[in-house]
C-alpha cells in the first residue's frame, strides 16, 4: 500500500472524525459552554489524532534511508531528516503553548484573580497544543519503534560505559561526585561520542520521555472526565502529576536551551533547524559517530585469490 495513500487517509479520516464533532457541537442540541464543548471536540478527536501520528510514523519510517546522507557542496552530515525537524519544531511550539497556558489556568486559580483573557481561548489553545503534541508524540514513537532506533538510549550491556561517558561530559565537581557515588574509573579515557552526547542520552531525552509521557497520559485522563465516570481522589491526583509534569517540562525546555545555545555547542542548535551539522564539527566533538560513517564508506577490500598451497599428503607437499 502507497505511502502517501496511508497519509492520505489518516487525514480524510481525521477530517471526518473532526467534521462530526464539529457538527454535534454546532447544533446547539447540548447546552454546552465553550469550555465544555471544547473539551468534548478535543477527547472525541484524540483517536483521529493518535491514528494520523502513527500513519505518519509509519510514512516517515517506510521512507527513511539506511545510510547517513552528506551534503555535496560543503561535506556536512546529516543529522536528522527532514521530517524529523519539523516534528520536532512542531512539538516545541506545542510544549511551549502548552507550559503557557497551563501556566495562566494555575496561577489564575491559584491567586484568585480575573485575568484581560477569556479563559474559554486559554483552554481552547491548550486543547489545539495538546493536539499537536500527541502528533508529534505518535509519529515520533511509532518511527522509532519500526526502525528499532536507539542511538538516543543507552543500549543494552553499555550501562557502565555511558555512565562514563557522562562524567568525562560534567564539570569537574559533578563529575567527582558521580564518580565516587557509582564507582566510576575515571583513570580510563572516555567513551568516543556517537551521534548524541552521553548527556543527552541517559539524562536529557529519558527526562523528556518521562515528562512527555506523564503529562499526555494525565491530561487524557482529565479531559474523559465528562466522558466516563473517574473518581474524584483518583482525578485530584492526576490533576497534581499533571501540574507536576508541567512543571518538568518548563526546568527541561530552559535545560535544554541552555545546552543547545551554548556557543561551542550552536551547530547543534542549527541542525535542529536545518538538519545538517558540519563535518568538522562531527569529527571533533563526535568522533565515535563519524569513525562507524567513515567505516561504512569505506570500500569493501578486494577478495584475494586464494593461494596454491598443496593439500597435505600431495606431491607437492614436501612429505619424506
Amino acid at each position: 500500500m502507497s505511502r502517501t495513500f496511508l497519509v492520505a487517509l489518516g487525514v480524510i479520516l481525521l477530517i471526518v472524525g473532526l467534521g462530526v464533532s464539529y457538527a454535534e457541537w454546532a447544533s446547539g442540541s447540548q447546552p454546552w459552554s465553550q469550555l465544555l464543548g471544547d473539551n468534548f471536540f478535543f477527547a472525541r478527536s484524540l483517536p483521529f489524532t493518535i491514528g494520523l501520528g502513527v500513519v505518519v510514523g509509519y510514512w516517515k519510517a517506510s521512507g527513511q534511508t539506511a545510510a547517513t546522507e552528506r551534503r555535496a557542496s560543503d561535506r556536512a552530515i546529516r543529522r536528522f531528516a527532514p521530517s524529523t525537524v519539523w516534528l520536532h519544531w512542531l512539538a516545541g511550539v506545542a510544549l511551549v503553548m502548552l507550559i503557557a497556558t497551563g501556566g495562566w489556568q494555575y496561577l489564575k486559580g491559584l491567586l484568585d484573580a480575573e485575568t484581560p483573557v477569556y479563559m474559554g481561548s486559554v483552554y481552547r489553545l491548550h486543547y489545539l497544543a495538546a493536539s499537536a503534541l500527541i502528533f508529534a508524540t505518535g509519529a515520533f514513537v511509532t518511527d522509532w519503534w519500526l526502525r528499532s532506533e536507539r542511538s538516543l538510549t543507552i543500549g543494552k550491556r553499555h550501562t557502565t560505559r555511558s555512565l562514563r561517558g557522562l562524567a568525562h561530559e560534567l564539570p569537574k565537581p559533578l563529575r567527582t561526585t558521580l564518580a565516587y557515588i557509582l564507582g566510576l574509573d575515571m583513570r580510563r579515557p572516555a567513551p568516543p561520542t556517537e551521534q548524541f552526547t552521553y548527556y543527552e542520552r541517559t539524562v536529557s531525552f529519558p527526562t523528556w520521555e518521562l515528562a512527555i509521557g506523564l503529562i499526555i497520559l494525565t491530561g487524557v485522563i482529565k479531559a474523559m472526565r465528562y466522558i466516563y465516570p473517574i473518581p474524584g481522589d483518583f482525578l485530584y491526583w492526576v490533576s497534581a502529576v499533571h501540574v507536576g509534569s508541567g512543571v518538568l517540562l518548563g526546568m527541561k525546555l530552559l535545560d535544554h536551551l541552555r545546552y543547545v545555545l551554548a556557543p561551542s555547542r550552536w551547530p547543534l542548535m542549527v541542525s535542529m533547524a536545518t538538519g545538517w551539522i558540519p563535518e568538522p564539527y562531527v569529527q571533533r566533538f563526535h568522533p565515535g559517530w563519524y569513525a562507524r560513517l567513515n567505516e561504512a564508506r569505506a570500500p569493501a577490500p578486494a577478495a584475494t585469490p586464494a593461494s596454491a598451497t598443496p593439500a597435505v599428503g600431495s606431491t607437492g607437499g614436501g612429505g619424506s
